[in-house]
């Protein structure tokens, strides 16, 4: 996977694979997406938003389905 944003005028370091920010992340088993979206912009503050929000969409592929599923109530 390559950069999700590349620029010439970005003058810090970017992690340039957003499954190495998804990985560390799950070390700290987050419970919720939006836990795992903290995670990201704390741990990889000079990232993109851009690369975060990749990193945390390869997390929400990785749950099993059977733990997406939404209470229908009755």
């Amino acid at each position: 996977m390559g950069q999700a944003v590349k620029s010439d005028w970005y003058p810090f370091p970017a992690v340039t694979d957003a499954a190495k920010m998804a990985e560390s992340v799950l070390q700290y088993s987050p419970a919720t997406d939006a836990e795992a979206l903290k995670l990201l912009r704390v741990s990889f503050p000079h990232c993109p938003l851009s690369m975060r929000v990749a990193a945390l969409d390869l997390l929400m592929r990785r749950k099993p389905r059977g733990l997406s599923r939404s209470h229908i109530p009755r």
